[in-house]
């Protein structure tokens, strides 16, 4: 799996493992605290579902120095983080990771946590595996920005692409944000720094934004060349493609503000 780079060691991922298994059916949480994994207690009103670390506990390492990572365990999943989760892990600025435990015939199978945040090296542009919330279409639209005409030419993604690094805000999501009565993209774009453009208007640095079985919009990727866009759909790798189809069945096209400095 092609994922942002963890910055746990052996140690610190088989003791949260340990725990993981230990306190299941219920969610493991941990701080990471000095090079070492720090169990802590679930005090969630429904710990099977949810996870919370006391807020003292939590204090008092901060006082000591540095907290470096936060993990809990998703006991049947999902493999990846929801919008509770994601709202944790801007809140407290640090790494989070999950890990994935499912027990099946009474055989329980755990893996190394999944991690994600700003501050972790991420994982080359293409070539991804698709996690919500981490890796998918909203994050590799971020990533392409973050990067900037420096990282992604570094990664042979386009020697054309016009902008230095941007920063765009991450949203909070659910897997299926849309069954939810949500609007990710429509509602978010503005905050984002975007503004609508005509279609045949569209040029490198664009964004482009499309309805996918659903009423709302729900996919996007950014041109990269002339004809060449980035994208991510589920169940398959970040990649490029040629632009045409997705060009012409996208339901609106915006471009960043920095276009206009």
């Amino acid at each position: 799996m092609n994922i942002n780079k963890s910055p746990l060691s052996y140690s610190v991922i088989e003791a949260a493992k340990a725990h993981a298994r230990k306190e299941y059916p219920n969610e493991s949480c941990g701080i990471v605290f000095n090079g070492e994994y720090v169990p802590c207690q679930n005090i969630a009103g429904d710990p099977t579902v949810d996870f919370e670390i006391s807020p003292k506990v939590y204090a008092n390492y901060a006082k000591r120095g540095v907290i470096e990572a936060i993990i809990h365990s998703h006991p049947g999943g999902p493999l990846f983080p929801t919008e509770a989760d994601m709202i944790g892990q801007i809140s407290t600025n640090v790494p989070w990771g999950i890990i994935p435990l499912v027990v099946e015939d009474e055989v329980m199978r755990i893996g190394d946590p999944i991690m994600w945040g700003d501050m972790l090296e991420k994982a080359p542009l293409i070539g991804r595996t698709f996690v919500h919330g981490i890796h998918d279409c909203y994050a590799i639209i971020r990533d392409v920005y973050a990067l900037g005409k420096e990282g992604l030419a570094a990664q042979g993604v386009t020697d054309e692409w016009p902008y230095d690094p941007i920063t765009l805000p991450e949203f909070p999501r659910n897997d299926a944000w849309w069954e939810e009565g949500k609007d990710l993209y429509v509602d978010g774009f503005a905050q984002a720094g975007f503004r609508v453009i005509p279609q045949h208007e569209a040029r490198v640095g664009d964004v482009f934004l499309m309805k996918i079985r659903s009423e709302k919009v729900i996919h996007g990727g950014v041109l990269v060349t002339n004809d060449v866009i980035v994208h991510h759909l589920p169940m398959r790798a970040s990649r490029r493609e040629p632009a045409g189809m997705w060009g012409r069945n996208a339901e609106m096209w915006l471009r960043h503000e920095a276009a206009d400095a």
